[in-house]
């Protein structure tokens, strides 16, 4: 009979245990609280397209990232798509890289298929993968936005971030 009540509380107890860790497990990833920060980008008052917006951290917070759409409108994420930033200070960057290739024909318009494939050209000649350095004087991809926007140390903007609903304007001048 002893054993019996044994085996029924060790069953109980296992299945218990069993249960608070399921419990503890299901509500999935928790992160700090953040706010929803969105604005507008513009230079001189015109919008800035597929410009990149970043709230840097000034007191230990998570960094939070967005881009800018055709009407210089972005909205911040430091977790999952569009939470926001958590409450602080920041330092911003806004940068814009410049775009290779988009408005490079894949086949020179000056030479057919045929005649391109035909002399070695590619169209690949200037092409270096991603994360490979070409040279010692090799700068990335160009910035079309004014050299201080892009320094974390040397920017001038600065924003913060409440616990509320943000809208964060940035006009920058060249």
């Amino acid at each position: 009979m002893e054993v019996r009540i044994f085996r029924t509380r060790s069953l109980l107890l296992i299945t218990a245990c069993i249960l608070g860790l399921a419990s503890g497990c299901s509500r999935g990833r928790q992160y700090p609280p953040t706010h929803s920060v969105s604005g507008v980008v513009t230079v001189e008052g015109q919008p800035v397209a597929d410009a990149i917006v970043s709230f840097l951290p000034d007191d230990g917070q998570n960094p939070a990232n967005g881009t800018t759409d055709a009407s210089g409108r972005y909205n911040l994420t430091s977790f999952t798509r569009g939470d926001g930033a958590m409450e602080g200070s920041f330092r911003v960057t806004i940068v814009k890289y410049e775009k290779e290739g988009e408005d490079k024909p894949a086949v020179s318009a000056k030479k057919p298929a045929a005649e391109e494939a035909e002399s070695g050209e590619t169209g690949n000649e200037g092409y270096v993968p991603a994360g490979m350095v070409v040279s010692q004087y090799d700068t990335g991809p160009k910035n079309l936005l004014p050299k201080q926007y892009a320094d974390q140390q040397e920017t001038p903007l600065t924003a913060a971030v409440r616990a509320e609903e943000n809208s964060i304007d940035f006009d920058l001048s060249k």
